[in-house]
């Protein structure tokens, strides 16, 4: 290769041109590609050390990235493409960190060069087999990649993770209780019982509000949930009514979380739970609703889905298949007995 420039030597000689690719047979096409790409170049006297050192810069993650970015922006309507309107380009800046960032691309290296071998590098690194993480990874990824025209088969990567592989052990009534009652700051205590008598996401418990209201001469306090959360406003109903005493949940107490997107509030409560040994997952409570509405409350599944913000399907897949044995015979024993 011609000297670099400033190197003081005046003839060709051999030198090193690192690619950032692995030695492996992918590596080695992509080496040999690289070859000839530059042996045509010196054919035809066009060899420049620093269009090829642009061109390795050029094929950085950070690089393609912004690319992506740059065409992802173009494609998402007037708030994307100029419109003054700062609140919709804020949203469409926290959508990308959302769907994107949050979900695979903040762990690319920003220096390296995108190659598939990267990609699968990555994605053993930082997500366990069969993880919902790595599937929404594997897919950023693979679209990333077919973006930037580097061939990567990723399908062995995705694992088989899915709802019905998905077997959670739902916590029962007493012990809802007991784990609530548990918790001493008052401000979760309060998002937790949300959670578990109005069947909330974390996130939503974080952002509704509660109000009164009368039904044949008896209130009831309801959770109005808003438009910016998963499935967009609805409204909750407490279930069992007691338990809207027994944490006071009338008395609004939040903690001070502040999240960009809504999955941070999610984020928060786990960790929060982990924390304080919490015996079962944030989610778990909602699934406790389901299972309650259905086998000790007799709500028909189409109002239980429609309170909880999905399709009746979505119940008996989701949320009805985690009725064990024992949940089913007390069902049955309730029933005879009226």
């Amino acid at each position: 290769l011609p000297p670099k420039p400033g190197s003081g030597k005046v003839k060709p000689y051999q030198q090193y041109l690192p690619l950032g690719v692995y030695a492996n047979p992918a590596g080695l096409k992509h080496a040999e590609a690289k070859a000839l790409e530059i042996s045509g170049l010196l054919a035809q006297r066009r060899f420049d050390w620093l269009e090829v050192e642009a061109s390795s810069a050029a094929d950085t993650c950070a690089a393609w990235l912004e690319k992506f970015r740059q065409a992802w922006w173009s494609q998402q309507g007037s708030a994307a493409k100029g419109q003054q309107d700062s609140a919709a380009k804020e949203k469409t800046a926290l959508r990308w960190k959302k769907n994107f960032m949050y979900l695979g691309f903040s762990k690319l290296p920003p220096d390296k060069k995108l190659t598939a071998q990267l990609l699968g590098h990555i994605l053993e690194k930082h997500w366990e087999p069969n993880s919902a993480g790595r599937r929404a990874a594997c897919s950023r990824f693979a679209r990333l990649a077919k973006f930037a025209g580097v061939p990567v088969d990723l399908s062995e990567k995705y694992g088989t993770y899915g709802v019905a592989s998905v077997r959670r052990t739902i916590p029962s009534e007493e012990e809802v209780v007991a784990a609530i009652d548990g918790i001493k700051n008052k401000k979760w205590q309060w998002i937790a019982g949300m959670m578990a008598c109005y069947n909330l996401r974390d996130h939503e418990a974080f952002l509704c509000s509660v109000e009164w209201r009368e039904h044949e001469g008896q209130k009831y306090l309801v959770a109005l949930v808003p438009e910016e959360t998963k499935t967009g406003v609805r409204t909750a109903f407490p279930l069992p009514l007691e338990w809207v005493e027994r944490w006071q949940l009338q008395d609004v107490r939040k903690p001070k979380v502040k999240a960009i997107v809504n999955s941070l509030y999610g984020s928060r409560t786990s960790a929060y739970f982990r924390a304080n040994s919490i015996p079962f997952k944030p989610y778990d409570l909602r699934h406790a609703w389901a299972l309650r509405a259905a086998t000790k409350h007799g709500l028909p599944t189409v109002i239980a889905a429609r309170m909880m913000g999905h399709s009746p399907q979505m119940n008996v897949n989701i949320y009805q298949r985690h009725i064990d044995q024992s949940r089913v015979e007390q069902a049955y024993f309730d029933a005879v007995k009226n």
